[in-house]
C-alpha cells in the first residue's frame, strides 16, 4: 500500500501510513474567520484561501498529530468539529490546552511512542532565534515510521538548526514535510524554514523526498509556491522537492521510499 500525503492547506495534511489516516495540524476555518497574526506587518485576516475539501472529510480521521498549538495549526473550527475521542499525539506542553478543549484521548510524546505498528519519535524544534523563540513557545517535529512503509519526518514550524541537520544526516527520512513559507514577524525575524534550507537538507540527505508546504494561506508567509518552484528550477532541485497545491494528493509507492 503506498504512503499518501494529501496536502490540505497551510500546514494541514492527511497522511495515510500503515492503513491509518493521520491528520496533521488541522486549520479548518473558512476565509477570514481567524484574526491577523500578531506581531507581524500584516493586518489581513486569515486564512486567505478557502478550504479545498469538504469539512466532512475530517470526520473519519484515525488520529491527529499536533506540532504546536498556534491558531494556524489548530483553530477553533478544528476544535469544535473533530471528534473529542480521536487520538491526538502532541508535545508535553500542549496537553493542558487539549484537555481544556475537551479532547479525551491525548497521547503526550516525550521521546517515542508506538501506535498500531507506527513508531512515532518526537524531535524538539525551535520556532525562531533568541527571545522570539520564547515569545512563540515550544514546537516539535515528529518522525513517523514503519518497517514496511518507511519514514516521514513532519518537521513542523521549525527554523533550520544544526540539531535538525543532524536528524537528516543520521536518519535520512524517506519523506520530509517542510514548512517553507519564509514567515516573518516584525523587524524581519524569520520563524519558519526557507527555500535555502531545502538546499541544505537536499545536500545532507539526497534520498529524502521533500514536500514543501505552509504557503499561500496565512498573511505573514512571504514566500509563495510560485517563488519556490522558480527557486527550485533555478537551483536544479526540482527532483528533490514537491510543492503541492491545496487539496493535492501525492502517492509514494514502496519502491519510491
Amino acid at each position: 500500500m503506498p504512503i499518501t500525503i494529501q496536502h490540505i492547506r497551510n500546514a494541514t495534511s492527511i497522511l495515510t501510513l500503515n492503513g491509518k489516516r493521520i491528520l496533521v495540524d488541522p486549520m479548518l476555518s473558512d476565509v477570514g474567520e481567524l484574526p491577523p497574526v500578531p506581531f507581524t506587518r500584516s493586518l489581513r485576516r486569515n486564512p486567505i484561501t478557502p478550504l479545498p475539501v469538504p469539512l466532512q472529510l475530517f470526520e473519519a480521521m484515525d488520529a491527529v498529530v499536533l506540532t504546536h498549538r498556534h491558531f494556524d495549526h489548530l483553530d477553533k473550527k478544528a476544535i469544535s468539529f473533530l471528534s473529542k475521542r480521536v487520538p491526538i499525539f502532541c508535545q508535553p506542553e500542549d496537553r493542558a490546552f487539549l484537555q481544556s478543549a475537551g479532547f479525551l484521548n491525548i497521547h503526550v510524546i516525550h521521546d517515542s511512542f508506538e501506535w498500531f505498528g507506527i513508531q512515532m519519535k518526537r524531535i524538539k524544534g525551535q520556532h525562531a532565534q533568541g527571545i522570539v523563540a520564547k515569545l512563540l513557545g515550544p514546537v516539535s517535529g515528529f518522525l513517523l515510521s514503519t518497517p514496511a512503509d518507511g519514514s516521514i519526518y513532519i518537521v513542523g514550524d521549525c527554523i533550520y538548526t544544526p540539531a535538525i541537520g543532524d536528524v537528516f544526516r543520521e536518519t535520512k527520512p524517506d519523506i520530509a514535510i517542510l514548512n517553507t513559507p519564509r514567515a516573518q514577524m516584525l523587524l524581519g525575524t524569520i520563524i519558519t524554514m526557507t527555500a535555502e534550507d531545502i538546499v541544505h537538507i537536499a545536500q545532507l540527505s539526497p534520498t529524502t523526498k521533500i514536500v514543501a508546504v505552509h504557503m499561500d494561506a496565512i498573511s505573514h508567509c512571504t514566500f509563495k509556491r510560485q517563488h519556490l518552484r522558480a527557486f527550485l528550477k533555478e537551483h536544479r532541485l526540482e527532483h528533490a522537492a514537491i510543492v503541492p497545491d491545496d487539496g493535492e494528493i501525492i502517492s509514494f509507492l514502496p519502491q519510491q521510499v
